[in-house]
């Protein structure tokens, strides 16, 4: 009986070590089916995954309907607020009301160097800024890289990304020195900017995602750049820029058509290149500082946005692109 027993029991390891090695085999064949998969994809990697749809929050929450908090100022700090407001885009169609809302409800804090003003990642993002003063490096991390896309200055804003779309934070901002910031609650943001402001960043964003030269740009930085434009129209015949002028400004063509001219040792004009919508040009007095290297003038009605000087050269994103394809347009 019991050797009966005792081979039954051996039996019985036997089934049960050779289910487990089974196992083990089915364990090993995933293993190398994963391990060529993670292969394949390391020697023909996927196409950057470069944007995903963002959606705006509704605007007419009831939260957002409430009496807006007023912080007292002197008469100082209201003029300082007005002044730097003049110079942003998130505030340039804004009406006088309008305004002396912004004015009344921001409110100063201040960071020391090194201080993280914004994490990438953080979900609780309630406030837009406005810099006083000093410097903020604006870096997104990608991976194990930390890349830095924007330095903003005195009168830059940064943080309506997450107040726009109820989305986590795009980008870490961090404060190179000592920096003071006017700032905004999402409450007084949305009530006052966010839906001009949606409407004028779409418009531009569209344009930028049509444009070979930003192709590969990511969402955070098609809407920065989306956020530095300016609109300007031109008439038939009308001169954009003029070879031999400092230049302080780079140009995308929204619409229409431009002639491109340079002056001959002998005097007389030859035509060099004509560019159409969703070209470029002007980027090379920024980058080298020499003069305007050629005439660009309008052929038909025109419509261009630009970038000025001191925006350029803080849109690190821009201007690395703009180096590698230097010389494409030389005007």
């Amino acid at each position: 009986m019991s050797l009966v027993m005792a081979a039954a029991s051996n039996k019985d390891e036997e089934e049960e070590l050779s289910e487990s090695e089974e196992e083990e085999e089915e364990e090993e064949v995933l293993s190398v089916e994963e391990e060529r998969s993670v292969s394949k994809e390391s020697r023909n990697p996927r196409p950057k995954k470069r944007r995903e749809s963002i959606c705006a929050e509704k605007l007419s929450d009831d939260k957002y309907d409430s009496d807006l908090k007023v912080i007292e100022k002197s008469e100082s700090e209201m003029s300082r607020i007005s002044e730097i407001c003049m110079k942003n885009m998130f505030f340039s169609h804004l009406d006088e009301q309008q305004m002396k809302t912004i004015q009344d409800t921001m409110f100063l804090i201040e960071h020391a160097d090194g201080d993280v003003i914004i994490r990438q990642g953080d979900e609780d993002g309630d406030k837009f800024y406005c810099i006083d003063s000093g410097v903020v490096d604006i870096f997104i991390n990608d991976g194990e890289e930390r890349k830095l896309v924007k330095t903003c200055q005195a009168g830059d804003s940064f943080g309506e990304l997450a107040l726009l779309y109820g989305a986590p934070r795009a980008a870490s901002c961090i404060a190179s020195g000592d920096v003071r910031l006017w700032t905004l609650d999402r409450i007084s943001f949305k009530r006052v900017l966010m839906k001009t402001t949606i409407d004028v960043r779409t418009v531009n964003k569209s344009f930028l995602e049509m444009v070979p030269l930003f192709s590969n740009l990511d969402e955070y930085e098609l809407l920065t750049i989306s956020d530095a434009l300016h609109e300007e129209s031109f008439e038939d015949s009308q001169a954009v820029l003029t070879e031999g002028e400092a230049g302080d400004k780079f140009y995308l063509i929204k619409e229409g058509n431009v002639v491109c001219t340079k002056c001959q040792s002998d005097g007389s004009i030859k035509e060099v290149k004509r560019l159409t919508t969703g070209e470029y040009f002007g980027e090379l007095a920024l980058l080298t500082d020499k003069p305007r290297q050629a005439t660009v003038t309008a052929e038909g009605s025109l419509t261009v946005l630009w970038i000025n000087r001191e925006t350029f050269n803080n849109l690190v994103c821009i201007k690395e692109l703009l180096v590698r394809n230097m010389g494409t347009y030389n005007i």
